[in-house]
């Protein structure tokens, strides 16, 4: 019997489910046949003897018939996958199609694989793992293969051969077609062209490149012609050679010469991303010259491909970002990419003739000579774009999917349309009054609109509390439960002890058609109405980089008297985040209501605050510091306009280990005779310390090289000179009422080489001969990345550090790495944990942040770090 389905991707109205292809690669792709009646294995299909057991077709719960593929395992276990090999067309557009259903746990993935190829995976679909049946459809090109396999997995670990929970999983309606034999209209992933829209004026011809790529594991000779030689690359991008990638490159210029004016109706350019830190382009502009010395606008290919879908921002992909609504003419076409991370990779780009009639329609727009200037100017607008064209496919897929009278959904897709439409006209942006606050301008607000009317459809009340768990991505897009749903009434329940900094939060959908403004008031705890030690902040949603919308932003909420007001924007979800920070609050539990009044509704939660006899302390054992670099006058984001406010707010939670630069320990000047002739300038030191009073501990980045003060490493005149200078200091430390070993010095940030060891050990030596007590604290990084690592030198080098502090990352997974560290501690080194990972506001703050406090009372260090308390990445996070 067929069971209710619905679609993974849909970009029209709702697709309804149809019987199994008639064309395609794969037979028996409905399994409807069976290698026999006894064994129940699925015909032209490869079965693992070892699981056969596991695998079996059932006639009673198909999809497209009453036939499927079962995975079912009564225990956890590692199984094997079912197998198909087919013969296909190099570099040929295909689709692979599945049907897809789990049982709450298990999530079936089925996969295709290249055999002869360097990298092998092609492209996959993965089950949510939801108990109905979900079709999921992906783009993808055979690059040089002439056979692929198609594998079935009965949930997505296996795809890792890693053991999968016990449960039971169902695939059916598996096959691969040709782009052209989808039926029109189906949604698929991936940037589908289904026919070229003309003859591809790029094939074999010559381009430039600007910058030159330069990333090492894909960047070769052939970087040259690769972008038109009508390759396709298979596997992960970034490893190969048929690809071109950019490392750490803001924007990136690939300019082809077509050889003459040619008419040029539409552009693809064929990327990967999601994954390992590489973020989709936030913007492929392209622009056209008929002499190679003035361009032209001609388009903006991200917002014009994103009415066939744009990939996901998380999740490996590869994506052909493509359009056939050029209109222009051109005999160099420029393609400038917005790099939206610290990579981008591209291995083809194609250029589509157009009608004739194009040659006589000379170039519109702005002519643009400074390609910098024009990218400046135009990067923001692109990143509006790119937000407006995502949660607009978002909310395609929510409208399609609702249970909505016909009528509704059609006025609310015909809305999206329409705003979809509107957003490639956006004009420049005014960066100065610009903030990336959610709604980011008027067209996305009119995506709540419709959001708002979604919500009302499906029955929702007026306003919406409701709760996630308080370290979870929360997601703008999200849906508050359903009305009639067993979900736990929303409450704030926090543990803590006296002086102690804790959470709570919960949220609020206005599902209205006007902005909501909302009293908050918090009432029975100690202290009366609104006590001073509960915070209520107004969390901001912000856009990012890599185009992941984030809740992180935590503004106090603007004050009424002694209420807060809460501002949530129509069809919008707001979190109301609690700060908690009792000094003189009894112990035991205390219950209270928070209450939320405005636009005429009433709502309130339960709020219990439950104080433990204990009292935090005024300064935690675990010493905390974050490369802060508040010094100097500007460094980073900290600048003299707030940098005041910076040092309070760190200080307020607990960092006791201020960073300066090497800028506060300048040398001293010496005779020939290696005599002391002046002491080193103290002013901006002292300076530095009278911003950081009473902290435990100093930290400096000396970043010193094979010399000092004209005395080479490895000479007694280099150890006498650096002996003298570090006594100045210590006697200097001992004036200001600082101990030796509150003084800790970064010799080499992030040592990998055994050139970076000698000069550590060489330093060390010469500073310890004469101050032992100042502390040697490295950041050693040997074997996380870099050449393969001398391990002896690089332990005799640990051995006379007195702090060691790994990557915290590559701690927890290089057995290596770990147990180097390991070693030195149990010889007497003190270890401390750092973190330098990003972008951090992509990051899961309880993994990232909050557990390394944890690994540090694992493995009994004394302190932690994370990169970088100033780093803004160059630009306001607003």
């Amino acid at each position: 019997m067929k069971k209710s389905c619905v679609c993974a991707l849909t970009f029209g109205l709702f697709w309804t489910c149809v019987p199994g292809y008639a064309a395609g690669l794969l037979k028996n792709a409905e399994f409807s046949e069976r290698v026999s009646a006894e064994s129940g294995l699925p015909a032209a299909w490869q079965s693992p003897p070892a699981d056969r057991e596991c695998w079996r077709v059932v006639d009673d719960d198909g999809h497209s018939g009453k036939d499927s593929l079962r995975y079912r395992a009564a225990e956890a276990r590692k199984t094997g996958q079912v197998t198909q090999e087919v013969v296909c067309q190099p570099n040929t557009e295909y689709v692979l199609v599945a049907w897809l259903k789990g049982d709450g746990t298990l999530k079936p993935l089925v996969r295709v694989i290249a055999p002869d190829t360097v990298g092998q995976r092609v492209t996959q679909v993965v089950s949510d793992g939801q108990p109905k049946w979900t079709r999921h459809a992906v783009r993808f090109n055979s690059g040089a293969a002439k056979r692929l396999i198609v594998e079935v997995f009965g949930d997505v670990e296996h795809g890792s051969a890693k053991p999968a929970a016990a449960g039971a999983a169902w695939v059916d309606d598996v096959q691969i077609l040709g782009a052209s034999e989808l039926p029109p209209g189906e949604p698929v992933e991936g940037g589908l062209m289904p026919k070229a829209p003309g003859e591809n004026l790029a094939r074999g011809k010559t381009y430039s490149l600007d910058p030159k790529p330069n990333y090492g594991y894909c960047t070769e000779p052939g970087d040259a012609t690769q972008l038109t030689d009508g390759e396709y690359s298979v596997g992960y991008f970034w490893t190969q050679k048929s690809t071109v990638g950019w490392q750490n490159t803001p924007m990136a210029q690939v300019t082809i010469d077509l050889g003459k004016v040619e008419p040029i109706c539409g552009l693809s350019f064929n990327t990967a991303a999601g994954t390992a830190g590489v973020g989709w382009p936030s913007a492929i502009s392209v622009l056209v010259s008929d002499d190679g010395k003035v361009f032209y606008p001609a388009g903006e290919l991200v917002s014009l491909s994103a009415e066939r879908g744009l990939p996901p921002p998380e999740g490996y992909r590869v994506h052909r970002f493509w359009t056939d609504k050029l209109a222009t003419r051109g005999r160099f076409v420029k393609v400038v990419l917005a790099v939206g991370g610290p990579y981008a990779f591209v291995d083809e780009v194609e250029v589509y003739r157009g009608p004739e009639a194009l040659l006589a329609k000379a170039p519109q727009g702005e002519a643009i000579t400074d390609m910098r200037v024009f990218f400046r100017r135009g990067q923001m607008r692109a990143a509006i774009q790119r937000r407006l064209a995502h949660d607009a496919q978002a909310l395609r897929e929510s409208v399609s999917r609702a249970p909505l009278h016909s009528t509704e959904q059609g006025r609310l897709l015909a809305e999206l349309k329409a705003i979809a439409a509107e957003a490639p006209k956006l004009a420049d942006t005014d960066m100065a009054a610009f903030r990336a606050v959610f709604p980011l301008n008027a067209l996305h607000a009119r995506l709540f609109r419709v959001q708002a009317a979604l919500w009302r459809s499906q029955g929702q009340p007026p306003l919406v509390v409701w709760q996630t768990p308080l370290w979870d991505p929360l997601s703008p897009l999200q849906s508050p439960p359903p009305t009639l749903a067993k979900v736990a009434k929303a409450g704030v329940d926090v543990v803590m002890m006296q002086d102690e900094y804790r959470a709570g939060a919960f949220n609020v959908s206005n599902t209205t058609d006007r902005d909501m403004t909302l009293r908050v008031r918090v009432d029975g705890l100690p202290g009366g109405a609104n006590p001073r030690y509960v915070m209520v902040h107004e969390v901001s949603w912000t856009d990012t980089k890599l185009g992941v919308p984030v809740a992180a932003a935590l503004p106090e909420a603007q004050r009424d008297g002694t209420d807060s007001l809460i501002s949530v924007p129509i069809g919008m979800t707001r979190q109301v985040w609690l700060t908690f920070s009792p000094a003189d609050v009894k112990p035991g539990t205390h219950e209270g209501r928070i209450a939320l009044d405005g636009e005429g509704v009433k709502e309130s939660l339960p709020l219990r605050l439950r104080v433990a006899p204990l009292r935090f302390p005024a300064q935690p054992t675990l010493h905390l510091g974050g490369w802060d670099y508040t010094d100097g006058e500007s460094m980073y984001g900290a600048k003299p306009t707030n940098r005041q406010a910076l040092i309070t707010h760190l200080r307020e939670h607990f960092v006791d280990t201020p960073w300066a630069t090497a800028s506060v320990l300048p040398p001293a000047a010496f005779s020939a005779a290696n005599e002391m002739t002046a002491e080193p300038d103290y002013k901006r030191f002292d300076e530095w310390v009278t911003r950081w009073p009473g902290a435990r501990q100093y930290f400096v980045f000396l970043s010193v090289g094979g010399s000092f003060a004209g005395a080479k490493m490895g000479t007694p005149e280099f150890d006498k000179r650096v002996g003298l200078w570090i006594s100045a200091w210590v006697k200097h430390l001992a004036e200001l009422d600082i101990k030796p070993n509150q003084l800790g010095l970064l010799l080499v940030d992030e040592p990998t080489k055994p050139e970076q060891d000698e000069i550590i050990m060489a330093w060390t030596r010469a500073i310890k001969a004469v101050e032992p007590k100042v502390l040697i604290w490295e950041d050693a990084c040997h074997g996380t990345w870099g050449p393969a690592p001398d391990w002896n030198k690089a332990k005799a080098m640990m051995s006379l550090c007195d702090v060691l502090c790994p990557n915290r990352p590559a701690f927890l997974r290089t057995a290596a790495y770990r147990e180097a560290f390991l070693e030195q501690k149990a010889a007497g080194r003190t270890l401390n944990f750092y973190s330098c990972s990003g972008p951090v506001r992509s990051l899961d703050p309880y993994a990232y942040q909050r557990l390394q406090a944890w690994t540090c009372w694992q493995h009994g260090a004394t302190g932690m770090f994370y990169w970088a308390f100033g780093d803004n990445g160059g630009g306001s996070a607003w």
